[in-house]
């Protein structure tokens, strides 16, 4: 099994030897401390804090992210960028960045609806049991499903 939080440790920490960057050197991304629990593997970063690392020793967090999964997966770094490089041609054709974009007007990202959208049927079949003078319970059984749905659908109008 494998631990991604030792093997991002690890390629932090042999990067970090490898450019020579002390933990105070990188200070101004985070401090010494969480930067020492990350490379321990007693941390795991977020992915700002992995943008600011990986600027900070100078290196894409491409680079970083390509090292630790060819750790993970036994391949060399290349065949990870090569994966990648072949998926975001995928995205790209379905118009991937333009709709990421779309989602981010003036940079903020829009709002969307919660949940998912109440299936009419089910509203429907549970207002007619509720109709008909069944309790909730029932309706959740003869319609197999969940007693919380049945609730919220059991309260619209």
């Amino acid at each position: 099994m494998h631990n991604v939080k030792e093997e991002l440790a690890a390629t932090l920490r042999v990067i970090r030897q490898l450019k020579g960057a002390r933990y105070e050197a990188i200070s101004g991304a985070i401090s010494p401390k969480h930067l020492s629990m990350i490379e321990r593997g007693d941390a795991q970063p977020t992915l700002p804090t992995l943008l600011k690392l990986s600027e900070s020793l100078g290196i894409s967090v491409l680079t970083l992210l390509a090292l630790c999964l060819a750790v993970r997966d036994q391949k060399l770094p290349d065949m990870e960028i090569e994966q990648a490089h072949h998926e975001l041609g995928e995205l790209a054709a379905l118009g991937a960045l333009e709709i990421i974009k779309a989602n981010l007007p003036d940079g903020a990202l829009t709002k969307r609806a919660r949940g998912t959208k109440a299936d009419a049927e089910r509203v429907s079949a549970v207002q007619a049991l509720k109709q008909q003078g069944k309790t909730q319970a029932e309706a959740a059984r003869e319609l197999g499903l969940p007693t919380s749905t049945v609730h919220r659908y059991w309260t619209k109008s």
